[in-house]
């Protein structure tokens, strides 16, 4: 029986709780020099980890899943429980999008175009980097074994070097990502690095002293893509939301570091068996919380005309939306036919 790893249950709610803190503090990218334009923005750094810990906790669960059980089992496992609610959630929200946002330019050829460019629904771009991953764990599961730690990191190293210095810096400077690393298979696609460090980080522990120089990462890693946000504000007038991409060196190492904190915090805690099933239940709804909070986002923003860059929007909204959300979420869950879409 596969031992349950509470740390990564923790890992999921907080980083649920960040994504949608990320969502009601977008107020950071429409530049204002005021102080809640300053919370805004350190928010947005604070919590742009929120995403690759979600990938870390994929890769540390699957790309050993031959442990397990088969390949075939896998794709059943994986592919029901995520790329059906992708699909059923996509068509929900292209209907909602059709009535609330009146867009008249609809229909199933619409639909479709919209689905394979992800532009049915901004926060759906999670799907479009982990369904490609479960598509491709049979052969990186042949890849991540404790024999080929170096491959992993080297994997991991060009995975720093194309994404986190060299595609960011091209980001930054808005121009196109040169041809030796665009060409380079494997490194420059899917988050492929986010999901080996979290395999890495769970096969291999760091030692103690280790342990204090990711956390050091990571506090140097807010503190770069906030100066550097800054700095860009003072060059170009305006909010560069892209310094504070999970796409770069910064957004590399800020989760990192929260990962060890956490593992080496709760490794070995045994909760009690109701904070257990209270934990699994909260850990379990976090894909329903992510595909319907911004229905109460926008609902509530529209129906009591919130204020996207009051107090209330940045700091107590967020609290609200998501026990909403995991409420209506364990709600469904109990729904015959319909718990299908909230696994």
């Amino acid at each position: 029986m596969k031992r349950r790893y509470y740390f990564m249950d923790v890992l999921n709610i907080i980083a649920t709780l960040a994504v949608i803190f990320l969502h009601t503090s977008e107020f950071a990218f429409n530049y204002e020099p005021t102080l809640r334009w300053g919370v805004a923005v350190v928010i947005q750094i604070a919590f742009i980890w929120a995403v690759p810990i979600f990938f870390m906790i994929s890769g540390a669960n699957l790309l050993n899943y031959r442990e397990r059980y088969d390949t075939k089992t896998f794709f059943k496992k994986r592919l029901g429980k995520v790329l059906v609610p992708f699909l059923a959630w996509s068509l929900i929200w292209y209907i909602f999008n059709h009535f609330y946002f009146l867009n008249h330019d609809w229909g199933i050829r619409n639909f479709f175009d919209l689905l394979m460019h992800g532009q049915i629904q901004a926060v759906f771009w999670f799907f479009y980097f982990i369904i490609p991953f479960y598509f491709a764990v049979p052969f990186l599961s042949l890849i991540t074994t404790r024999e080929n730690k170096k491959t992993v990191l080297y994997v991991i190293a060009w995975f720093i070097l194309g994404v986190g210095i060299v595609g960011y810096t091209h980001s930054l400077r808005a121009t196109p990502l040169d041809s030796f690393f665009s060409n380079m298979p494997l490194i420059m696609s899917t988050g492929i690095g986010f999901f080996f460090a979290g395999w890495y980080l769970q096969q291999f522990p760091p030692a103690k002293l280790q342990k204090k120089w990711y956390a050091l990462g990571s506090v140097l890693a807010f503190l770069f893509m906030l100066g550097l946000t800054v700095y860009m504000l003072h060059q170009a007038g305006k909010t560069i939301n892209a310094v504070y991409s999970i796409f770069s060196i910064g957004g590399f190492f800020l989760p990192l570091g929260i990962w060890v904190y956490v593992r080496d915090a709760l490794e070995n805690w045994e909760p009690s068996p109701k904070m257990a099933t209270w934990l699994k239940r909260l850990s379990g709804a976090s894909l329903g919380v992510y595909v319907i909070h911004e229905f109460i986002i926008y609902i509530a923003e529209n129906t009591y005309h919130l204020q996207a860059g009051s107090w209330w929007h940045i700091i107590v909204f967020p609290w609200f939306v998501w026990v909403l959300s995991i409420a209506i979420t364990l709600a469904l869950q109990k729904i015959p036919v319909i718990n299908r879409l909230m696994p």
